[in-house]
């Protein structure tokens, strides 16, 4: 990992040198509470609209679906397919952020889960 390696160099320099670290490095920043207020995680906004996006799906707004997930925790590919994983993520998220609501539970990304995706 390149981040690693330049805090790690970063931080053993200044060990060193007998000096502290001002600052932590723009890099490691946690994101914001609200989606909406960065850049989205993958530091690039891919798709800003909301329209339905499913399984089979390819291209920006698969990408922005994948980079949202990521900002909330789940682990996946970035690549543009939505295939089985990124069904399977999707669904977990609407499970979390639906819990009373099955209906919403369609591995669909319509305008509600954009919503929650943004949010």
């Amino acid at each position: 990992m390149r981040i690693g390696k330049t805090i790690t160099t970063a931080v053993l320099s200044a060990a060193l040198a007998g000096g502290t670290l001002a600052a932590a490095p723009a890099a490691l920043a946690q994101p914001a509470a609200s989606v909406a207020a960065t850049n989205y995680s993958c530091g690039k906004v891919w798709y800003s609209g909301t329209a339905l996006t499913k399984y089979g799906d390819s291209g920006n707004r698969v990408i922005e679906v994948q980079c949202l997930l990521w900002f909330h925790g789940y682990d996946l590919a970035r690549d543009g397919k939505f295939g089985d994983i990124t069904y399977s993520k999707v669904l977990a998220f609407q499970k979390k952020a639906f819990p009373n609501k099955p209906a919403e539970w369609d591995g669909q990304v319509g305008p509600k889960t954009w919503a929650k995706l943004r949010a």
